[in-house]
């Protein structure tokens, strides 16, 4: 923050408790321009009346309260609707247009392993997402259950990262996933590696934490006896989102192939 020159600019996301006290420590301290954005009412450039019911996500941009504009965009979520505020906070600074920004929305088609549709069968839909910390992790259920409103919402989570395989996020872990009807959580990855490092990761409590929220929630050891356990169970209509930052053991494809064969 320092070493942004006094003629720029400073973007900061003031939704972010985080960003907030780092502002409040540096108040008096900064000789730049501060934009700051998000979806709370003491943000300067704020989104409002955001729409996820349709095939796009639809927002209206305020700068300073007055109307900047309309925008929409491909991605879901409301982290996706921060994502494209700050990008229009940078671009308008460089003096691209609205139209251009909204151009470049539309053919922006987010990047894999982001919210991406893996496929549908039997009316099952397959998403996979790169989501491995909590707060990651309760952002994609929350953009999806936004978006698949009255569908059953399935939560599948590798615990794959150094920080998820250990036990640092075991009770964050337990909230993130107060979005989904149904959760499964693999066991960890490469358990003896992670206890190197310190405590791993208790599947067996997170479980246990999920299940007190009133939720069928269950721990299998690997993406095979993951498919063979859900398969039977899933039903037209269900949102299947399977959060790991790595191949997890082909889970995906290998569940749509499981579908395509049952049809």
């Amino acid at each position: 923050m320092n070493l942004v020159p006094g003629n720029g600019r400073l973007v900061c996301g003031i939704d972010s408790p985080v960003v907030r006290e780092v502002l409040a420590e540096m108040d008096g301290k900064l000789f730049t321009n501060i934009e700051t954005f998000g979806l709370s009412d003491d943000a300067k450039w704020q989104a409002r009346y955001i729409d996820f019911t349709g095939d796009v996500t639809r927002f209206t941009v305020f700068n300073d309260s007055k109307t900047f504009g309309e925008f929409e965009t491909n991605l879901i979520g409301e982290f996706n609707v921060r994502n494209c505020l700050a990008v229009i906070i940078v671009a308008d600074a460089w003096g691209i247009s609205k139209e251009k920004i909204q151009e470049a929305f539309h053919t922006f088609k987010s990047v894999k392993r982001r919210v991406e549709v893996r496929g549908v069968e039997r009316g099952v839909t397959v998403i996979d997402d790169f989501a491995h910390h909590p707060t990651a992790v309760e952002e994609t259920l929350k953009a999806l259950r936004m978006k698949y409103e009255g569908h059953r919402l399935i939560a599948v989570f590798e615990p794959r990262t150094w920080s998820s395989r250990l036990a640092i996020f075991q009770e964050p872990y337990g909230k993130a996933f107060s979005y989904a009807d149904y959760v499964i959580i693999a066991g960890v990855y490469n358990t003896s590696k992670a206890s190197e490092l310190g405590k791993v990761l208790d599947v067996d409590e997170l479980v246990r934490d999920i299940e007190l929220q009133g939720k069928p929630a269950y721990s299998f050891p690997d993406a095979d006896a993951i498919i063979t356990r859900l398969t039977p169970e899933l039903k037209e209509g269900d949102i299947v989102a399977i959060m790991s930052n790595g191949g997890f053991g082909g889970i995906h494809e290998n569940l749509l192939d499981v579908l395509k064969l049952e049809k």
